[in-house]
């Protein structure tokens, strides 16, 4: 093989390296924000801790694959284009508070899931089932905590590589960390 036949190949591999993932368009529930914790949130018994290992064991059971898991919150892909993040808070009298929020990919969009039916059979129903415990509409004026957007889970090489990038690479000039 002459060097001729390997410069095409090469250069081929080396545009390939400098594709940035494309950015996606993120669209949220047009419903009001009442509605929508009222069909992510629920009240669950058990502390915190006991609590979020019932939600990872569910998601585990549900084919989601944990993309992170820290400070009580979890957030798993299933399928690559169904993503939920959940946040479990301690709340009162023995309970604990779990609100759920999922999105769906498509090709340049993310788009949040507001269907009380989805959250119902697809989340909460298979988490009292795993647990063994009831799930009570979480009441109005509880400290329900915000809805996390989903992390994204990042499939291939070059997410990989761009995300590495990203992260290496200083700030611009003027964008410090540092508070005056």
């Amino acid at each position: 093989m002459n060097r001729f036949s390997i410069l095409p190949l090469a250069m081929v591999l080396a545009l390939g390296a400098c594709a940035v993932a494309p950015t996606v368009a993120f669209i949220p529930s047009k419903k009001g924000a009442v509605e929508l914790r009222a069909m992510q949130t629920r009240l669950m018994p058990g502390d915190d801790n006991t609590v979020m290992r019932g939600v990872i064991a569910t998601l585990h059971d549900l084919g989601y694959r944990i993309t992170r898991a820290e400070a009580g919150t979890v957030s798993g892909t299933r399928m690559t284009s169904l993503r939920m993040a959940v946040v479990v808070r301690a709340g009162t009298s023995g309970q604990s508070i779990v609100r759920a929020n999922a999105t769906v990919l498509a090709p340049g969009q993310e788009a949040q899931v507001d269907d009380p039916n989805f959250y119902g059979n697809n989340f909460f129903t298979p988490l009292a089932a795993t647990t063994g415990r009831q799930l009570a509409d979480a009441p109005e004026g509880n400290d329900v905590p915000e809805a996390v957007r989903p992390v994204a889970e990042i499939n291939t090489t070059i997410e990989r590589k761009a995300a590495a990038k990203a992260a290496a690479a200083p700030p611009p000039p003027g964008k410090t960390d540092a508070k005056p």
